[in-house]
């Protein structure tokens, strides 16, 4: 193991500096007009669910649209290079946030040479979906939990609800349901 770590005939990844400079010069040649009215209406639902997206951040994000598109070989963005933006979080609760909302919008995109990321789908698990709505039950009953918090866990308990469609059929996805019912009750009669 030692001599193949240290062998000079290891070779190691690089990037040279020119090859970056030609991916950003081609990053900036992508049409972005397809996804933009898309993009644009993301933008709105994230600021609207709390996730602090500044008009600064929002035109530095459609950089990495055009660089998805170019990584997988395209000069035109399509409606699935938006999955960079499930990674545009400040804080931990925001990820499953980010994550749903994208996943919902880049899941319509049925076009073969869509980025391989937006096509990364994972079945849920039911347990792992109860203890997500349980840590929501307990959060929501924080006394003064502010309107973004508020927002925040409604938003979370959204894309939990969505994911356990994909449960398999069964006693775990009735118990499941059954759970995410009951704390929209709950949120129900203290808002």
């Amino acid at each position: 193991g030692w001599k193949l770590e240290n062998s000079s005939d290891k070779k190691i990844p690089t990037v040279k500096p020119e090859e970056v400079l030609k991916l950003q010069q081609l990053s900036k040649k992508v049409d972005l007009s397809e996804v933009m009215e898309p993009y644009v209406n993301l933008i709105h639902n994230l600021r609207n669910t709390g996730i602090k997206v500044s008009d600064r951040r929002a035109v530095k994000c459609q950089n990495l649209i055009a660089a998805s598109a170019v990584i997988s070989g395209r000069d035109k963005a399509i409606l699935s290079d938006l999955w960079v933006l499930k990674y545009i979080w400040d804080t931990e609760e925001q990820i499953e946030v980010l994550a749903g909302i994208v996943n919902t919008l880049i899941e319509t995109d049925e076009k073969p040479d869509a980025h391989p990321q937006a096509k990364k789908k994972q079945t849920p698990n039911a347990e792992v979906l109860m203890q997500e709505v349980n840590e929501l039950q307990i959060r929501w009953k924080e006394e003064e939990l502010s309107f973004d918090h508020q927002n925040i866990i409604k938003d979370k308990l959204r894309y939990i609800q969505s994911r356990s469609n994909w449960v398999v059929e069964g006693e775990p996805k009735d118990h499941l349901q059954e759970q995410i019912d009951n704390l929209w009750k709950q949120m129900l009669e203290t808002t």
